[in-house]
């Protein structure tokens, strides 16, 4: 699930931008658009095959890739909320020019951005989640160029910032379970090896819902079988607990640290969020 909110949001940014410069270039000097989305789309594959190489070879990069995640998408809603307009107005700018070069370089840095974010999401979302919806992210990608279709292709009104705000709220859980569960997998790297590390790990701040070996056949349906376990609903791997984990990184298991850092994630990133709003 939280792999369509991540990529509805980053191909929105995408697909607004691209729309903003067909909507004010001139038809023959288009194609220089379509040429830094294409360059864009190639790049991004590129980081991605890349990033999956290098993140695979170590445990700790896979760590400092949640870490580097959660950080750039509480960078991303905040700078998004401050900057919007200004950056409508730049791109508007820029394709009344109608240089070809100059409009090539901003639909390709503007995709990039978005594409290599998202490269890095998901891997993160991957680590965290251990496997990925590709259906979710397709569906999130779908509905984003629908709503571009809407707004630039049949000129209809859609509550974009209504979107953006809601996906604002999203995106901040989602980078607050990416800091919990960073944190999380640093603590287990290093417990047995340093002191402080132990201590943190073993302060929980609580830790229920222990799968069962077996059930009760009547309530056999609200569990989820994994390996020989029975899962109850709430817990990570449970139906609804799954949902919850994907969203927010809860789990059934959580120290004191994870919990703190998710936290301060969360509410730091809100209260940035909501200081970035446009002075009215």
């Amino acid at each position: 699930m939280s792999e369509a909110f991540v990529t509805f949001r980053e191909a929105l940014e995408a697909v607004l931008v691209v729309g903003i410069l067909m909507r004010y270039v001139p038809m023959l000097q288009r194609a220089y658009v379509w040429g830094g989305v294409l360059l864009a789309v190639v790049v991004s594959l590129l980081g991605a095959w890349m990033l999956h190489a290098v993140a695979s070879a170590n445990a700790l990069w896979e760590i400092g890739l949640s870490f580097l995640a959660a950080v750039l998408l509480l960078y991303m809603v905040v700078w998004m909320r401050k900057r919007a307009a200004a950056e409508s107005r730049y791109l508007q700018g820029v394709a009344q020019q109608g240089e070809g070069l100059v409009l090539l370089f901003a639909s390709f840095s503007a995709v990039a951005r978005e594409g290599l974010e998202t490269v890095i999401f998901l891997r993160a979302l991957w680590h965290m989640q251990a496997g990925l919806s590709w259906v979710g992210g397709i569906v999130g990608l779908l509905v984003a160029i629908g709503l571009g279709l809407l707004v630039f292709g049949f000129a209809r009104k859609v509550p974009l910032r209504k979107f953006f705000n809601l996906s604002s709220i999203l995106l901040l859980l989602i980078a607050a379970g990416m800091a919990s569960y960073a944190v999380h997998e640093l603590l287990e790297l290093l417990e047995g090896r340093y002191e402080w590390a132990t201590a943190l790990a073993e302060a929980n701040a609580w830790s229920i819902l222990p799968p069962k070996t077996s059930v009760e056949p009547k309530w056999a349906w609200a569990y989820a079988y994994h390996a020989g376990q029975y899962f109850p609903p709430l817990h990570q791997k449970g139906w609804i607990g799954a949902f919850l984990h994907a969203l927010t990184g809860w789990r059934a298991s959580m120290t004191w640290a994870e919990v703190g850092i998710w936290l301060v994630t969360f509410l730091g990133g809100l209260w940035l969020w909501r200081r970035a709003a446009p002075k009215a």
